[in-house]
């Protein structure tokens, strides 16, 4: 493994890894990683197998580091907001980072994706969400609170993953105007429903 950091590789180093990191995505639209070989990898990326090794340990490391770049830029867009519920802004952050990121998006979302990346997606913030909500209404119990975050959660995702498989076709900032009302009022919004008696 290299033990130079990021900002320290060279561009030779940088665009060796982004190669792999390409090859390996192309591969995953078509593959569940489990069918995946490190040859084949370095097949498409036209990098000889031994210096996969000087970056990776296995097919599994190459992946973590990928959704790890994702993970981080998507942690800072959440935890920058300074607002505790769906706001547009906070959703509007998110969503430039999976439309910055097509294609491992649609890897992740897609077929083949990874659910445990998406389930450490959605913890991101979950205990300072929760911990503000109780501060809202102090009668809310742990069960509906956590009721309360898998709505959100769960609502978001699959938003995104239609998002995503429709080939984005809204902006991030219109998508995430549309999202914002969906997880706030549901779909009253958009239709007139009479409550249930």
């Amino acid at each position: 493994m290299s033990l130079q950091s990021p900002t320290q590789e060279s561009p030779r180093v940088r665009m060796t890894r982004n190669a792999l990191q390409e090859g390996l995505l192309s591969l995953l639209e078509e593959l569940p990683i489990s069918r995946i070989t490190i040859s084949m990898v370095c097949l498409k990326a036209e990098v000889h197998r031994s210096t996969f090794y000087l970056y990776y340990k296995d097919i599994y490391d190459l992946l973590e580091h990928i959704q790890d770049t994702l993970y981080q830029e998507l942690m800072k867009a959440i935890t920058e907001t300074p607002v505790y519920l769906p706001s547009t802004e906070m959703l509007s952050r998110v969503y430039k980072v999976v439309y910055q990121h097509k294609k491992l998006s649609r890897v992740l979302f897609g077929q083949y994706g990874d659910r445990e990346f998406l389930r450490k997606v959605s913890d991101i913030n979950r205990n300072v969400l929760i911990d503000e909500w109780k501060k809202i209404d102090k009668q809310l119990d742990a069960r509906t609170l956590d009721y309360i975050h898998s709505f959100i959660t769960f609502t978001n995702m699959g938003i995104m993953v239609k998002w995503v498989t429709n080939n984005f076709v809204e902006s991030p900032e219109e998508l995430a105007e549309m999202a914002s009302r969906f997880l706030l009022c549901g779909i009253s919004c958009f239709l007139s429903v009479p409550l249930p008696m």
